[in-house]
C-alpha cells in the first residue's frame, strides 16, 4: 500500500492563518503618498487596480487547494482567482509612479533616477573616465567626454586631455553631477552640463539617508544665515546681518555646506576658496565658519529626528537657532557647560561661548525640530 506524505502547509484539509488578515481589518480609505508603514501592513485594497513594486506583493489565494495537491498538472495561476490586498514587506515609506506602489526604505543605498543632482567624491582615476562614490552599490563612472574643459571648451578630447585627467580631478576631490543615464546593473553614468556643475570647494560633507532629501527642481541654494558676532554673540548693524553660506542637497544622500564663494564653479573644473581683500579680517572668517557649522548642524538635528531637509526647513531651523541663543545668552545651563568652547581673540583677549554644538545635544535638537515643525505650519 503506497504511503504519501505531504508537508505540514501542504497537506490536503490544512488552512494556513492569515494573521495580518485577522489583525487588520478592510481598509476604508487607501494610504497616501509618502505614508509610513510597516510590514505586513494592508496599503490598498483588493479592487485597487495597481502593480506591486519594491517592498510590496499581493498575496493570490486559490479556493481549490486540495484539487491542486491531489493533480500535479494543474496549472498554478488562473486568471478566474481573485487577488487579495496589497501587503507591504518592508518598513518606510509609501511611493506611488503612475499605478506602481513600492516602500522606500529610511536607511537604503542611493538607485539613481536620470536628471538627479548628486554629490560625490573621486575615488579612482580610469582610462577615460573618473570613478565616483555616490552613495550607490556600485561606483559611478564619470566619463572624460562628458566633463568640460578649463574654460568651457567643447572639443573632442585627445590624448593630452587623457593624460591629464589627474590635472582636472584628481582622487579625494568633491564634485557635483547630474545622473545621465541607469544601466541594467544599476550602475549610474554622471555627466557635467552647463556652469551648475564641477568641482566643489572647501566645505563640509555629510551623509544623510537619501529618503529624507526633498526632491525640488533645484538643489543648489545660497543661504542667508544670522551672522553672529565672535565677540559678544550679537547682531551687528549694517550689510553685515547676514552671512551667505552655500548648499547643495544631493538626491544621493550626500550634503555639502561651505562658503558661498565655493560654489562658482563657473566654466572651470576647479572652485579653490581663496581669502580676498573682504575677508582679510580673522574675524570675519571666524564668523563665517560658524555660519557654516550652525548650518552643517542644523542639517544633522533635522536628520536625527527624521525630517525631511530642504531649503525652507534647513534655512528654519537656523533662524530659529539663532533666535534661541538670542534669547538664552544670559543663561548657564548644563548643555552650555558640556559644549562649550572657548574662543580668544587675539584683540581683546575675551572668551565666547561656542552655542553652536549645543544643537547636537538630543533635547536641543528635538526643541528646535519642534520649533521649525510650527513654523513650517504656520507659513503653509
Amino acid at each position: 500500500m503506497p504511503v504519501y506524505m505531504y508537508p505540514a502547509i501542504a497537506a490536503p484539509g490544512h488552512r494556513s492563518v492569515d494573521y495580518v488578515a485577522q489583525g487588520q481589518p478592510e481598509p476604508s480609505s487607501n494610504i497616501q503618498q509618502g505614508s509610513v508603514v510597516i510590514p505586513g501592513e494592508i496599503v490598498f485594497s483588493s479592487i485597487a487596480n495597481l502593480i506591486t513594486g519594491h517592498g510590496t506583493y499581493r498575496s493570490v489565494v486559490n479556493t481549490d487547494e486540495n484539487a491542486a495537491i491531489s493533480d500535479p498538472h494543474t496549472p498554478k495561476g488562473d486568471a478566474n482567482i481573485p487577488a487579495t490586498n496589497i501587503h507591504t514587506s518592508l518598513t518606510g515609506r509609501v511611493r506611488i509612479v503612475n499605478k506602481l506602489v513600492y516602500v522606500e526604505p529610511p536607511k537604503a543605498r542611493y538607485f539613481g533616477n536620470v536628471g538627479d543632482t548628486v554629490v560625490g567624491r573621486i575615488v579612482e582615476v580610469d582610462q577615460r573616465r573618473w570613478r565616483v562614490d555616490v552613495n550607490s552599490a556600485l561606483l559611478a563612472n564619470l566619463a572624460l567626454a562628458n566633463v568640460k574643459l578649463p574654460g568651457g571648451e567643447l572639443r573632442r578630447k585627445s590624448e593630452d586631455d587623457e593624460r591629464a585627467m589627474r590635472s582636472f580631478m584628481k582622487e579625494g576631490d568633491l564634485i557635483v553631477a547630474e545622473v545621465h543615464e541607469v544601466y541594467k546593473d544599476g550602475t549610474l553614468q554622471l555627466h557635467m552640463p552647463g556652469t551648475r556643475t564641477g568641482k566643489l570647494g572647501g566645505g563640509c560633507l555629510l551623509h544623510i539617508p537619501p529618503s529624507l532629501i526633498k526632491r525640488q527642481k533645484i538643489h543648489r541654494h545660497r543661504l542667508a544665515v544670522p551672522r553672529t558676532n565672535t565677540l559678544d554673540s550679537c547682531l551687528t548693524s549694517g550689510s553685515d546681518e547676514v552671512i551667505s553660506v552655500g548648499l547643495i542637497l544631493g538626491c544621493n544622500g550626500y550634503a555639502w555646506t561651505g562658503p558661498a564663494r565655493a560654489m562658482d564653479i563657473g566654466l572651470g573644473l576647479s572652485a579653490p576658496v581663496e581669502v580676498d581683500e573682504s575677508m582679510s579680517n580673522q574675524t570675519e572668517l571666524l564668523a563665517e565658519r560658524i555660519a557654516v557649522c550652525r548650518v552643517r548642524n542644523c542639517i544633522l538635528a533635522l536628520t536625527h529626528n527624521g525630517m525631511p531637509v530642504w531649503e525652507t526647513s534647513v534655512l528654519s531651523a537656523c533662524e530659529a537657532s539663532w533666535l534661541a541663543d538670542q534669547q538664552n545668552e544670559d543663561e548657564d545651563d548644563e548643555y552650555q557647560m558640556e559644549f562649550e568652547t572657548d574662543i580668544s581673540s587675539s584683540l581683546s583677549g575675551n572668551k565666547v561661548h561656542n552655542r553652536i554644538a549645543r544643537l547636537l545635544h538630543p533635547e536641543v535638537a528635538h526643541r528646535l525640530v519642534s520649533l521649525v515643525q510650527a513654523k513650517l505650519k504656520s507659513n503653509y
